[in-house]
């Protein structure tokens, strides 16, 4: 007896594009904002009001350090948002979302049927609405997929409470290392008036040697 052929296998589901829809933009646009105002609490004017000083002998200095610094924390916080996307697939995973709430919108847009009800008093799930036959679908997948959306938010959240820290403590180090410069300037021209002041000792005591050595001779 010959056998049947066996049915085709299904087509895989075509893969997620990797272009960001409009909530991963928005996700990603938050935290250029957040970074930015994290980033614009250190701007030079408030950087340099802590250093007058420095700022007054060596704004160009002054200047070139705050840049620096300011330009490695955004890329590092930078590189680290986008090393998570990557990880964890953020934008496939909010395309993912908005292709289910497309869906949804589909199924309430053609949606509107009655429920009906078959023999005896039983009911069959293909004579149910589509509006719930789409809510028993989607409803779950869309309730994971917001929890994994508040998750990734708050994970942001609480990097950029991070990265706020690490700024605060390199400008606290900053300001050691630049109040250290000061005490080192400011003994440095101590040591500068009292080896002038030693050296004209010396030479008045030289000239009185030598003018008693032409007495005497």
């Amino acid at each position: 007896m010959a056998t049947e052929p066996a049915s085709p296998s299904p087509p895989p589901p075509a893969p997620t594009a990797l272009t960001p829809g409009p909530r991963a933009l928005a996700f990603s646009t938050l935290h250029s904002k957040t970074l930015s105002k994290t980033l614009s609490a250190i701007s030079y004017p408030s950087f340099a009001a802590c250093f007058p000083r420095i700022a007054e002998q060596a704004p160009a200095a002054l200047k070139g350090m705050h840049s620096s610094m300011v330009s490695r924390l955004e890329s590092f916080a930078t590189e680290e948002f986008e090393t998570i996307l990557r990880e964890r697939d953020v934008v496939g995973n909010l395309n993912r979302l908005e292709e289910v709430i497309r869906e949804g919108r589909r199924g309430r847009k053609g949606g509107g049927e009655k429920e009906e009800e078959g023999e005896g008093g039983s009911w069959s799930p293909h004579l149910l609405p589509a509006r719930s036959l789409l809510a028993a679908h989607t409803t779950p997948l869309h309730q994971s997929q917001q929890s994994q959306l508040n998750a990734k938010l708050q994970t942001t959240e609480s990097q950029n409470a991070t990265l706020a820290a690490e700024i605060r403590a390199q400008r606290a180090e900053i300001a050691a290392l630049l109040a250290l410069a000061e005490t080192l300037v400011r003994d440095l021209e101590g040591a500068a008036g009292m080896l002038g002041e030693r050296g004209e000792g010396i030479g008045k005591e030289g000239r009185e040697g030598e003018e008693a050595l032409r007495a005497e001779g």
